[in-house]
């Protein structure tokens, strides 16, 4: 299920130079008591979360370039509503 895309906030410090790499996880300590299968059901857990991520930012960019594209369209439409408007 796709949740509601909500408005990019320039507060939150989203930048175009943010890494696209999944972040560190500093486990190296916890994985030393963790058993072969619980490792493996960690890993599909971060495999699974990285995967969503990295689509929801996919779709994000997608409604993003759809957004500037309609504006686009948007404003060319007015200006030829106004060019129409002074042709009368």
């Amino acid at each position: 299920m796709i949740t509601p895309i909500f408005p990019f906030r320039a507060d939150r410090g989203g930048s175009a130079s943010r890494s696209l790499m999944p972040a560190a996880r500093g486990a190296a300590a916890a994985d030393d008591d963790l058993s072969d299968a619980q490792r493996a059901h960690l890993a599909a857990q971060h495999a699974a979360f990285d995967f969503a991520v990295a689509e929801r930012a996919e779709v994000l960019r997608e409604h993003e370039a759809l957004q500037a594209l309609l504006m686009e369209q948007l404003k060319n439409e007015d200006e030829i509503m106004k060019k129409w408007i002074a042709l009368i």
